[in-house]
């Protein structure tokens, strides 16, 4: 095989000018599968903003909830966020300190997480296939942060294929 036209030339491309060309392009780098490449909520301002608020929300959903779609609660952005999410509950037998909430729209389960302060350090295993394929965890919100190992300073995350003992009895997971 010859050599590019870059390479015969001995130019390099600024690796700036690689990113911005792969970004624009619709390579995919921070979304997949033609989600947008950046939103708003995928920003750190969006995070510090809102992470707290779903945090709370998510916390203080009663057991009534359980099997019922969420109301959702508007933030910053101006979105109604888990509107129309069935709730499914808090996972049996979480280790000390790991907080976790199951929400379910359509046939996509989505486990949000968020580990107290002196928590253990939570591993969980990546995703086998679909638009978090090789993720375990991502901050809540989207961006370009995902986690092999939660620790508490870490915030709220989601992962859209929680360990099958999470589940509800009734529930399989789809393969994602």
């Amino acid at each position: 095989m010859g050599k590019s036209v870059w390479a015969s030339s001995g130019r390099q491309a600024h690796p700036g000018l690689v990113m911005l060309i792969l970004l624009v392009s619709g390579c995919g780098l921070l979304g997949r599968g033609g989600e947008p490449a950046f939103t708003e909520s995928m920003s750190p301002q969006w995070y510090n903003q809102n992470a707290v608020i779903l945090t709370d929300y998510l916390d203080t959903l009663p057991a009534r909830k359980i099997g019922h779609p969420l109301t959702g609660i508007m933030l910053s952005d101006g979105e109604h966020w888990l509107a129309g999410e069935v709730y499914l509950g808090i996972p049996a037998d979480l280790p000390e300190g790991v907080n976790v909430r199951l929400l379910k729209n359509g046939v996509r389960v989505t486990a949000y997480i968020w580990l107290e302060e002196g928590a253990k350090p939570l591993s969980l295993t990546p995703c086998k296939n679909g638009p978090q394929r090789g993720i375990r965890a991502r901050r809540a919100g989207g961006g370009t942060f995902t986690w092999r190992t939660l620790q508490p300073d870490h915030g709220l995350v989601y992962t859209i294929c929680p360990p099958p003992s999470w589940l509800p009895a009734d529930l399989t997971a789809p393969a994602v």
